[in-house]
């Protein structure tokens, strides 16, 4: 069986200690191991910034923990670069991060941009760097390249998509069943109500098995414990560039029916399954859905649907993570593997 040849320490130190597979790491194992082996055991493929990935975050943190924005995010002042020549600038950013000297300026490092620009086949046509260079030292890049070195670490923001995610969120707030739904106007007197919102939980316990060194883990956007009614709530925000009415469709490309499996094993590990009358607990589980016409609606998955994907992440997911994981295999999609695909 061919293996992974390169990296042996790293896999080596991915093995000593324990792992925590999150959503976003199996759904990376399932469609690539490779993506998955140089993304956490190399740690040489970072995610790309997907601009709708980004507007999620944001609409989550104005939603649910609006205290946080400004320790997160920072909005760029007037316009932001073209895309091929932010990507230049996102890249000049990153070397300028190893150097020593912060008061070095975009045009320090014009043999770097020289061999951007060629890598990504961007000005080629001029006939010499000189000329290419100076497509990239224009005052908006340069400016943009400054407020960089500013942002400490912060997700930047331009002002349209910042507008975008404010109306998102207004249209929450205007849906007075969601509201209440994720408690986002709780009172003090509410005491049997305990809130959670984007809360990280890592469970030690293995999900259906308790011979494997690795574990689960996630971030909760919405979790709601009422010890009255002994239900604990799940609210998960999505948004979705389709109609609501094809969120369905969504749940099985995005495998978001696979996240909620997770989510619900990782509250009832946390929250529930250490209660003295944890028998007598149940559990709900919501999408809350926002689509790209502002359009609210809370998707509540059912008892049985839920019983359905718990089976399917026991039954079908499971086996492979372990086998990549056991075998430390991360060549080829499970199914291509073990030979399982044919035409």
């Amino acid at each position: 069986m061919k293996k992974n040849l390169i990296g042996s320490d790293e896999l080596q130190q991915f093995y000593n200690n324990k792992f925590y597979f999150s959503y976003s790491g199996i759904n990376k194992l399932l469609f690539s191991p490779s993506w998955f082996y140089n993304h956490y055991i190399l740690k040489e493929q970072e995610d790309s910034v997907d601009s709708h990935l980004v507007q999620g975050r944001v609409i989550h943190c104005l939603l649910l923990n609006p205290e946080d924005f400004d320790d997160e995010f920072i909005v760029v002042p007037g316009k932001m670069p073209g895309a091929s020549s932010r990507t230049i600038v996102d890249e000049i950013f990153k070397i300028h991060l190893e150097s020593s000297d912060d008061s070095l300026t975009l045009d320090k490092y014009e043999t770097a941009i020289v061999d951007l620009l060629e890598k990504i086949n961007l000005h080629q046509k001029l006939k010499t760097d000189e000329a290419r260079v100076k497509k990239i030292l224009i005052p908006d890049n340069i400016s943009y390249f400054e407020f960089l070195k500013s942002s400490q670490g912060k997700t930047l923001l331009d002002n349209k998509t910042l507008s975008y995610c404010k109306n998102c969120v207004d249209s929450v707030k205007e849906n007075e069943s969601i509201v209440q739904l994720l408690q986002l106007d709780r009172k003090k007197e509410d005491t049997h109500l305990e809130v959670f919102n984007e809360v990280k939980v890592k469970i030690e316990n293995k999900i259906y098995t308790d011979d494997k060194e690795f574990g689960f883990k996630g971030i909760l956007d919405n979790v709601i414990i009422d010890n009255d009614a002994k239900v604990l709530f799940i609210n998960d925000v999505k948004t979705t560039g389709k109609p609501l009415l094809d969120f369905g469709e969504s749940v099985e490309y995005y495998r978001y029916w696979m996240q909620a499996a997770i989510y619900y094993q990782l509250a009832f590990y946390k929250w529930i399954r250490d209660k003295e009358n944890s028998m007598e607990w149940k559990i709900n589980f919501t999408f809350v859905v926002i689509d790209k016409y502002n359009q609210v609606y809370p998707f509540q998955v059912s008892d049985e649907t839920m019983h359905n994907w718990l089976k399917n992440l026991r039954d079908d997911i499971l086996p492979i993570i372990e086998y990549h994981y056991d075998n430390k295999d991360f060549t080829l999609p499970y199914e291509l593997a073990t030979g399982n695909l044919k035409l």
